[in-house]
């Protein structure tokens, strides 16, 4: 049985080394560690911080972990430069096969994508990279993709040129909205994706809300659980329904253990 290291950070990018190995191996073929490196340490200053980074980045791992069903993998989080603990993880655990994607976003999570080549230069076991796939990380038509945790939005009405809508971030598992509508109102939908349309159209199947509409001087946190159907991660979108009048609010994202 080989040992495969499956570098990941929950990304729809990242999810098509979960897609690969599926269609190389079976079950019986492979073992699989799944890894999670979180480099911005400098910005933690107690052990209280480091345990509440690691629950959240292992509630992606538990999401990644649901698309392996029958095959045998082993969750590890670790923080430091992520190209010298894959490697390290790589080493220790005697990995035969490393899988990871060609390149990745940066940002809170983790670097995998730019250190490619690094690991590929040093690593003593075969690496297998995957193609990028761009594609699915555009966003669709006239729509803003927001990349800030914490922001303010201001969209236009339906019959302008201007962006109506927008993509808040995401991450499999457990997310968090805090949201503040100052002007106008709005309507947050949570949609998982429809592959016979190639779009973020299809029901929940887990019977959480798929809408909740806010109005101006409104406050509330959305609390829900965002999946991932056919490697892709669900979408959380933000719509002005008005025709002509602004919508402008502020929101904090954030993702938690799926056991808190």
């Amino acid at each position: 049985m080989r040992r495969v290291l499956l570098p990941i950070d929950g990304t729809a990018r990242s999810l098509q080394a979960v897609d690969l190995i599926k269609s190389l191996y079976t079950p019986e073929d492979v073992s699989i560690v799944l890894l999670m490196v979180r480099e911005d340490t400098e910005t933690m200053y107690s052990e209280e911080e480091l345990q509440k980074s690691k629950a959240q980045l292992k509630s992606t791992l538990d999401a990644v972990a649901g698309q392996l069903p029958g095959y045998p993998v082993r969750k590890q989080v670790v923080f430091g430069r992520a190209g010298d603990q894959i490697l390290e993880c790589a080493e220790q655990d005697e990995i035969d096969i490393i899988v990871m994607t060609k390149s990745t976003k940066t940002g809170l999570s983790q670097k995998i994508g730019s250190v490619a080549a690094y690991v590929v230069k040093y690593a003593k076991c075969i690496v297998m990279i995957v193609p990028e796939n761009v594609s699915s990380e555009k966003s669709p038509g006239n729509v803003l993709k927001c990349r800030h945790m914490d922001d303010i939005v201001t969209l236009s009405g339906q019959m302008s040129f201007r962006p109506s809508s927008c993509l808040l971030p995401v991450q499999a598992g457990k997310c968090v909205y805090s949201i503040t509508v100052l002007e106008g109102k709005l309507r947050l939908n949570h949609s998982a994706y429809d592959p016979d349309g190639g779009t973020w159209s299809a029901p929940l199947q887990n019977g959480q809300p798929e809408h909740y509409d806010l109005k101006k001087g409104e406050e509330r946190e959305i609390r829900l659980e965002a999946g991932i159907a056919f490697r892709q991660l669900d979408q959380i979108e933000v719509v002005n329904p008005s025709m002509t009048s602004l919508l402008k609010f502020h929101y904090i994202a954030r993702f938690e253990s799926l056991d808190e």
